[in-house]
């Protein structure tokens, strides 16, 4: 059960409530009363609204003590006939109490028992209407509890997705570079210190931005074409890219981080490629989307793939903007929209 009920602040129901209850059980008992009508004097409506008083806060404490264990009741009739049934009993007792007590004292026992009944259902029934506002606002307060709970656990299960989503991409992406770098330094270490040098200004982009949820469209592209140049160390020939950002201003858009990395890398992973059949890879940017495509010329061999780079990327994608990526995977050529979010 929301812990709600203690905090509920309701001072201005009492202030409001408690006269106009006095008002209502005179204004009632009068319409009903025949002969032993009461007046609609000062020391009356002082009297009904000290009732009143009792009865609310009464009621309103108990409430509070039983609403704990009420909920350990499975069933929900019961517990409502519950909840109401002592409401009921309470104000049974305490009515009984008080207009006996106001009838000795202040009218001279001119009222009979027929009369103080009448005034205890009368009572009674205002009370368990009051009960029912109450209630009322108790699971009102409880929704909100609830959804705001629900908001709170759906934010914190998201960000942890996420967290986890954005972890994969740093090994993955030092598994790849450590192997080009142990590659270049036995082959031609001149090289090796050059991709070196790049890499690291590389993954200092990895780094600062690896906490963000998104980044500049502008920086992105930037950081993708430092990565295709340490590719291009490695492979020297067969690879081409080509970015296209047609006139648009890169400032004004953001995507996640790393997005046109991984699909770059995803299509040299799966394709095979010769300076005679080179991997064409072409970064279209046009205004909410990038497009990346390259031409398949898919290896004959199988795999060894984790695939967690387009996953990634896809769920990546739909953490951080709730839009899904669209790729088209056709026979000669693999394509991938990004959506872009304005800045």
């Amino acid at each position: 059960m929301p812990e709600i009920s203690n905090k509920l602040k309701d001072l201005y129901y009492k202030l409001a409530g408690i006269p106009l209850l006095s008002l209502l059980v005179l204004y009632s008992y009068n319409l009903v009363a025949g002969n032993q009508k009461l007046s609609w004097s000062f020391i009356n409506f002082i009297s009904f609204c000290f009732i009143s008083m009792v009865l609310w806060f009464t009621n309103r404490q108990v409430q509070y003590l039983i609403r704990k264990k009420l909920f350990t009741i499975r069933s929900t009739g019961l517990r409502i006939v519950t909840r109401f049934g002592i409401n009921v009993l309470v104000t049974l007792i305490l009515t009984a109490v008080l207009f006996r007590l106001w009838n000795v004292l202040l009218q001279q026992d001119a009222l009979s028992n027929t009369s103080i009944a009448a005034l205890q259902l009368i009572s009674t029934v205002l009370s368990i209407i009051t009960g029912c506002l109450y209630e009322i606002v108790y699971l009102n307060k409880e929704k909100e509890s609830d959804i705001i709970k629900i908001e709170r656990t759906e934010k914190s299960k998201i960000q942890a997705q996420l967290d986890g989503l954005k972890n994969q991409v740093d090994p993955h992406f030092i598994f790849n570079s450590l192997n080009t770098l142990s590659y270049l330094i036995s082959q031609n270490p001149e090289t090796a210190r050059l991709f070196n040098d790049t890499l690291a200004r590389v993954y200092r982009y990895i780094l600062v931005k690896k906490e963000k949820d998104l980044v500049m469209l502008k920086e992105e592209i930037e950081f993708a074409s430092n990565y295709f140049y340490l590719l291009k160390i490695r492979y020297q020939t067969g690879l081409k890219m080509t970015i296209e950002l047609d006139d648009i201003v890169t400032e004004n858009y953001m995507l996640p981080p790393l997005s046109v990395q991984i699909l770059i890398e995803n299509a040299i992973k799966h394709n095979h490629f010769t300076e005679k059949i080179p991997l064409d890879i072409k970064v279209c940017v046009i205004p909410d989307k990038v497009t990346v495509t390259n031409n398949r010329n898919i290896k004959q061999f199988e795999i060894q793939s984790s695939q967690i780079g387009l996953k990634n990327l896809a769920e990546r994608y739909m953490l951080i903007t709730g839009s899904q990526i669209n790729i088209d995977d056709g026979k000669e050529k693999f394509t991938v929209v990004l959506p872009l979010l304005k800045s």
